[in-house]
């Protein structure tokens, strides 16, 4: 009876650890989903910010031969996008701009802006590609203009540090359009950011 007993324990004991050992061996559950760092409903919040330089108003308020009306100045911005696939998304920017003139006038423009995102990714990079419609207030001196017609294109390059949060940078080029009665006027700038996204 006894060595029945002992037996017995052994085999129970030796079918576990092959079973055991057949799991561990890769027959593991596989339901065929394929792990992607964003997909449709995904959201991310965006927080830029860098220098804003002026493309079209002479040269540089340093140079004495050639001096232009804007020093490069500060941006900041913050959008939120939602993804409808894994490389779309749809939504919107708040920017705030400050830049001198060499009487040392500022120029503050908000823009707030609508459209697209195309995002590729590559492992844990990721390369944001904005198109942004919308509108802009400005204030120079004493004059406030409101609305203007703003475009927007960015691109940049981030690294995607969990599923929470991703940090890196952009390029940006940014159209100002003003219509009044004095006529059209546009400002063109190229902003330069570094930044974060929380992801959600």
């Amino acid at each position: 009876m006894k060595r029945f007993i002992s037996i017995f324990i052994a085999l129970v004991l030796s079918s576990t650890f092959i079973f055991a050992q057949a799991y561990d061996d890769g027959d593991e559950y596989d339901d065929g989903y394929v792990y992607e760092s964003n997909g449709k409903g995904d959201q991310f919040l965006k927080l830029n910010m860098g220098v804003l330089i002026p493309n079209n108003f002479g040269g540089s308020p340093r140079n004495k031969e050639n001096p232009g009306q804007l020093y490069t100045g500060i941006v900041a911005e913050v959008g939120y996008f939602r993804f409808l696939n894994k490389s779309f998304a749809l939504g919107g920017e708040l920017d705030a701009t400050y830049n001198l003139s060499i009487g040392d006038k500022a120029l503050i423009m908000v823009p707030i802006t609508f459209g697209a995102l195309y995002q590729p990714t590559i492992a844990k990079f990721e390369f944001p590609n904005y198109l942004l419609v919308g509108l802009g207030y400005e204030a120079w001196q004493n004059t406030d203009f409101f609305p203007s017609l703003v475009l927007k294109a960015s691109s940049g390059i981030f690294y995607r540090i969990n599923d929470a949060a991703s940090v890196g940078g952009s390029a940006s080029f940014t159209m100002v359009n003003e219509f009044s009665k004095a006529g059209y006027d546009k400002g063109m700038f190229t902003g330069v950011t570094i930044g974060a996204r929380y992801h959600f």
